[in-house]
């Protein structure tokens, strides 16, 4: 059994000469309780305070909670380090250990790697061999062996390359059963075999970029294989935090528990009910049966909740039932009785089916800053009005076609911009933007994303010219314009001769905006070319954007609003419906049953104040009636709930 801590405690010098597992749910102040004891080391312990060199290493699952946490800290970031797991693996092991990455790849997977230059991580959002032809890894495999390779027809697309990379299944498989370790690589079945050495070979030495996966097993390697190395990471973290560890997968944990077994204190935190990340290997049950010594290490747990009221705090325990660990209570600080009253008096609200009344109540939350969290992006469109039927299978098509591929739709709409027709979207609608607000200087700064822009060369009637190309460019939008006909539009406008010094002083005589590349399957070029112009740019302005207010669970991790709609529906995979999850939730184990509950629990607790639990189809108003009165008697939790059908 855990020992119960508070959010604020501060772990005693004792405490911290073992390895520290804390269970603390959602609204819990993990953050706060993380970053405050950092503080405390550096400012106390003398092992960081006499020391020039030594660090906190805080590990956190994404780069905005690394922000969030440099942000915190403030003035001691000098003596803590923050960082993605891959981020402290690449800065900390690859880097400082490239003649080892490079003798492990030799002896490991039998691939001979040229060892000038650095070799580092894929760039975020794009694939590992973005940038690079075709022809030119062709040429590569040939070169290999000329006589059996030499007068080969080799045609893969770059995407089915780039998934060629280390099983670490396999790996991690050999070190749980200890037993011989015989490396492999997987690969596409696409991709003959006889080719996967040397297009390895060639990401490795001409690209020299890891996948996220390589940049786990390599690090631990380098740490099995380098006892200077290992000894290395000790002596400068003496002390690691590590944050949302259920979301972490076997071989980051193994990582960790390698590091933590002699000199360096691990302290992790995390929440079982709260692991929605197996398709990228995290399993709740690595973060409970987390162990590196039994002599150090002790678990403790936090159950407050600073965020929710009573109401929301409790359906959340009924949804967490069968985990014991963490029973949260509410303990947000209030400021008056009147506002105490308030939000109390908020029951959980079920929204049972589609009929106008439920139409009208959505409306009336989202109009008041309330936010839609769903299964995916796509199915956010069902809560945006006037889109189509048919527009919303287009947009849930564009979701499918990078399922399976590391570039993430949404930070590539929100953030990056690297996908061609992504930028060429963004492109067309900042410039479009710009002419509807009759500012110029922002028209050329949307062009800046295919031209440097020399502002000082810029001539009277360079700005007469632009103006013209976008009045011409956009006169005849309609919401139910096809996107892609509107940059065509732009394209075979500026090939005119009225825009001829545009083209020399700014652009070039080819100038032409590009919607898609070779990279981009015939589905997605479909979908994305019959999007309408009023569908897209909602797609780029209402939900992928920083304000967004529709969001999928998974997006909508570690943030909170004060009104949250759950709109979360189970898919054929998830072998579960609605009505057996309310009648008996179950969330502990590793299946993708109590994986989908989970991610419901996850959606439910986003919410401060107001709760809707919007379930179209699938679950009626007695399965959950009957469910919830039982474990109101059965625990004598209180929870008011109240139904709209």
């Amino acid at each position: 059994m855990a020992n119960e801590i508070a959010s604020g405690d501060i772990l005693t010098p004792e405490q911290l000469s073992h390895n520290i597992k804390v269970y603390a749910g959602p609204g819990a102040g993990k953050t706060h309780f993380l970053v405050e004891n950092v503080k405390n080391i550096v400012s106390t312990n003398e092992l960081i305070t006499k020391s020039n060199s030594r660090k906190v290493l805080c590990i956190t699952y994404t780069n905005a909670a690394v922000d969030e946490i440099t942000r915190r800290l403030d003035k001691f970031t000098e003596y803590v380090q923050a960082n993605t797991i891959h981020g402290f693996i690449i800065d900390n092991i690859i880097k400082p250990f490239q003649t080892d990455l490079i003798s492990i790849m030799q002896s490991d997977f039998n691939i001979s790697v040229n060892p000038k230059g650095a070799i580092s991580s894929q760039i975020e959002g794009l694939g590992i061999l973005h940038g690079t032809n075709k022809d030119e890894i062709y040429q590569f495999i040939r070169d290999t062996d000329p006589v059996k390779f030499g007068n080969t027809v080799i045609d893969y697309s770059k995407k089915v390359m780039g998934e060629v990379e280390v099983n670490n299944d396999v790996f991690i498989e050999a070190i749980g059963q200890s037993k011989k370790y015989e490396p492999s690589i997987k690969h596409s079945p696409k991709i003959g075999k006889e080719h996967v050495v040397p297009i390895k070979q060639y990401i490795w030495s001409v690209v020299r970029k890891l996948t996220h996966n390589e940049i786990l097993y390599f690090g631990y390697r380098i740490l099995q294989e380098n006892p200077t190395a290992l000894y290395a990471i000790r002596v400068k973290f003496p002390f690691i935090f590590v944050d949302e560890f259920q979301d972490t997968n076997p071989l980051q944990t193994l990582l960790i528990e390698l590091v933590g077994k002699k000199s360096t204190h691990i302290c992790i935190v995390g929440d079982i009910a709260q692991s929605i990340y197996s398709f990228q290997g995290a399993k709740p049950n690595d973060f409970k049966n987390f162990k590196i010594d039994s002599g150090r290490d002790i678990d403790y747990s936090i159950s407050g909740n600073r965020r929710s009221t009573n109401n929301i705090v409790n359906f959340c325990n009924f949804l967490r039932q069968s985990d014991t660990t963490v029973v949260q209570n509410s303990i947000r600080k209030y400021k008056s009785n009147d506002e105490w009253e308030k939000t109390e008096s908020n029951k959980v609200n079920f929204l049972i089916g589609n009929s106008p009344k439920i139409a009208e109540v959505i409306d009336r939350v989202m109009s008041d800053g309330g936010v839609v969290l769903t299964r995916t992006w796509a199915a956010a469109f069902d809560y945006i009005k006037d889109i189509t039927e048919e527009q919303s299978k287009l947009l849930k098509s564009i979701y499918n076609s990078y399922y399976n591929t590391p570039i993430q739709l949404r930070d590539e709409i929100a953030e990056y911009s690297n996908v061609t027709w992504v930028r060429t979207f963004r492109f067309i609608f900042t410039l479009w933007e710009s002419y509807s607000k009759g500012s110029f200087i922002d028209m050329l700064s949307a062009l800046k994303l295919y031209s440097k822009i020399n502002f000082k060369a810029i001539l009277p009637k360079m700005i007469f010219e632009l103006d013209s190309l976008a009045k011409e460019t956009f006169a005849p939008i309609e919401k139910d314009t096809i996107t892609c006909n509107v940059i065509q539009n732009f394209n075979d406008s500026l090939k005119k001769e009225a825009y001829a010094d545009l083209k020399e002083l700014i652009l070039s005589d080819e100038f032409k905006i590009p919607v898609f590349n070779e990279q981009d399957n015939e589905k997605l070029v479909n979908a994305v070319g019959q999007l309408y112009w009023d569908t897209s740019y909602k797609l780029f302005t209402e939900v992928f954007s920083e304000k967004s207010r529709y969001m999928t669970v998974h997006q909508a991790k570690g943030l909170e609003w004060k009104k949250v709609i759950v709109s979360v529906t189970p898919n054929k995979f998830d072998n579960i419906s609605l009505s057996d999850m309310f009648s008996a939730p179950q969330l502990t184990a590793e299946n993708t049953s109590d994986e989908f509950v989970r991610m419901y629990y996850v959606a439910c607790s986003r919410a401060i104040d107001e709760i809707y639990i919007h379930i179209a189809s699938g679950c009626s108003r007695d399965i959950i009636e009957k469910s919830l009165d039982s474990y109101i008697i059965r625990t004598g939790l209180k929870i008011e709930y109240d139904f709209l059908c």
